[in-house]
């Protein structure tokens, strides 16, 4: 099979104008393409499941620096003691973006010259307190 040539970057510019959807779902939708997954569409996708095999997304935890993590996440535990008994709580800090963690971005996460998803200000919608549109709990339903 023959290489193809890597695209130009306007060519790769202009397919991110072009596919857009922006607009797709509404001006003030918040779910993206996670609005193609329905309820029909997950019983048709749990509808393929032949051998009931988990498959597990999970990563080690990385809390140590290296090449590939500079900022290693924090985790501390506290024993607390409760009658007779007691209890643990921890305490997790995580610097999600790098290759050591895992994540999903939200529709706020990224933006161009132009605009955040569906044509939004990232200085009028992201705070320091969080994001006020496109954050991924409009995802709450589920993947």
């Amino acid at each position: 099979m023959p290489e193809r040539p890597l695209p130009t970057e306007k060519e790769v510019l202009s397919w991110i104008r072009e596919r857009r959807n922006w607009g797709r779902w509404g001006k003030d939708d918040q779910r993206g393409a996670m609005n193609l997954v329905t309820p029909a569409k997950r019983a048709a996708a749990a509808r393929l499941v032949r051998s009931g095999r988990s498959v597990s997304l999970s990563r080690p935890f990385p809390k140590e620096p290296g090449p590939n993590n500079a900022l290693p996440a924090h985790h501390y535990m506290k024993t607390h003691p409760r009658g007779k008994g007691g209890f643990s709580a921890d305490y997790y800090g995580i610097y999600y973006h790098g290759v050591a963690s895992t994540h999903i971005d939200a529709l706020c996460h990224t933006w161009d010259e132009e605009a955040m998803w569906n044509g939004r200000d990232p200085k009028q919608e992201i705070t320091f307190d969080g994001a006020r549109f496109g954050s991924i709990e409009h995802w709450q339903e589920g993947i």
